[in-house]
C-alpha cells in the first residue's frame, strides 16, 4: 500500500514559503524559480485536500490548516537536516575523535600536552564535548571520555592514565619558614585548615591513616567541588590542599605552591581513558590511545 507521503521537494517549498510568507523570497532561498515554489505548493494542496496559502494585503500568510501542518513538520525537517549534516560530517572526518574531559585535567594537563600530539599526528581530530556528558556512551556522538575515580565504570573500558599521586601544598610561609612544617611528623599538618574536594571526602584521612596517622580530625575543612577550586584556595592561603601533583606541575615548579610534607603516597583514585568496547577498534581512538598511554602516570611531555 502506497504511504500519503509528500515528495521532500514539496515540503521543503512549503516550509520555504512559510518562512518567508512569499514564494518570491522561498525561490532565491531554494535556487529556483517562483514558479517551481507555487507548482510544489499546490501540488502539496492538492495531497492534502486544504488550503496551506491565503493572500492578505498582498501577502502570502498561512491559514489555519497550514499552520497546524507546519508544527507538525518542522520538528521532522530539522531532525532529517541534522542528521544528513552529522553522517557526511562524520563521513568526511573519518579521524574525529569525540571526546569529554574532565576540566580541570583537560586544563591543567592535557591541553598543554595537544600541541605535541598534533605534531606526530596531524591526520587525528579532536572535538571536546561537555564534560558532564562524559558518562553516557549511549550518546551517538562521544567516543571517549576521561574519568576520574577508581576505574570501574559499567559499559566502558577504562585504562588509567595519571593522576593517583597526590601531594599536601599550601601557599608558602603558611607552616612558617622552612625547616619549620615543612618536614616532620604528618600530624604537624592537623594544626593548619585542612582544604577537601567534594567528591573525595576520604582523601585526607586515607592519607594520614597511609603515613600511620589515624584521626578524626582529618575529615573537617572546607570543601570545594573542582580540583581548580581546590588549587586556588590553596594559593589564597586558606589551608592545606590534597590535589594530584599532576594538576600542580606549574604551581609546583613556580614555587607558587610549596609541598607541605615530602611523603609520597599514591590514592586509588587517577584519571582513565574510558570508550565503550564497540568504538576501540577506532582508528583516531586507537591513536590517541596509544599516545596517552606513553606518557601514562609520568606526567612527561609527550613528544
Amino acid at each position: 500500500m502506497r504511504r500519503m507521503m509528500p515528495s521532500m521537494t514539496e515540503l521543503q517549498a512549503f516550509e520555504a514559503a512559510a518562512r518567508h510568507n512569499s514564494f518570491t523570497a522561498a525561490a532565491r532561498d531554494l535556487h529556483v524559480t517562483q514558479g517551481a515554489v507555487s507548482k510544489q505548493v499546490r501540488s502539496l494542496e492538492s495531497l492534502l485536500g486544504v488550503e496551506l496559502f491565503e493572500r492578505v494585503r498582498q501577502r502570502l500568510e498561512l491559514t489555519p490548516a497550514g499552520a497546524r501542518y507546519l508544527e507538525r513538520i518542522r520538528p521532522t525537517l530539522d531532525e532529517i537536516e541534522a542528521a544528513t549534516v552529522e553522517a557526511a560530517g562524520r563521513e568526511q572526518q573519518a579521524g574525529t575523535l569525540h571526546i569529554a574531559s574532565m576540566p580541570t585535567l583537560g586544563a591543567k594537563w592535557l591541553i598543554p600536552r595537544l600541541p605535541q600530539f598534533f605534531a606526530r599526528h596531524p591526520e587525528v581530530k579532536l572535538e571536546f564535548i561537555p564534560h558532564a556528558q562524559g558518562y553516557v556512551f549511549d550518546e551517538p556522538e562521544l567516543d571517549a571520555a576521561i574519568r576520574f575515580g577508581v576505574g570501574v565504570w559499567p559499559g566502558s573500558v577504562a585504562d588509567y592514565m595519571i593522576g593517583r599521586e597526590i601531594v599536601p601544598v599550601c601557599r608558602p610561609g603558611l607552616l612558617g619558614e622552612p625547616p619549620h612544617g615543612t618536614v616532620g611528623s604528618p600530624d604537624a599538618l592537623l594544626r593548619y585548615p585542612l582544604l577537601h574536594h567534594t567528591t573525595v571526602p576520604e582523601a585526607w584521612p586515607d592519607w594520614f591513616a597511609e603515613l600511620g596517622v589515624p584521626t578524626r580530625d582529618a575529615w573537617a575543612g572546607a570543601r570545594f567541588d573542582q580540583f581548580s577550586l581546590l588549587t586556588q584556595a590553596a594559593l589564597s592561603g586558606l589551608g592545606i590542599a590534597l590535589i594530584p601533583r599532576c594538576l600542580i606541575e606549574e604551581e609546583l615548579a613556580n614555587g607558587a605552591l610549596v609541598v607541605a610534607h615530602p611523603a609520597r603516597v599514591l590514592s586509588n583514585k587517577g584519571y582513565y581513558l574510558c570508550y565503550p568496547e564497540h568504538k576501540q577498534h577506532l582508528p583516531a581512538l586507537q591513536t590517541f590511545r596509544a599516545w596517552l598511554m606513553e606518557g601514562a602516570d609520568e606526567g612527561r611531555i609527550l613528544i
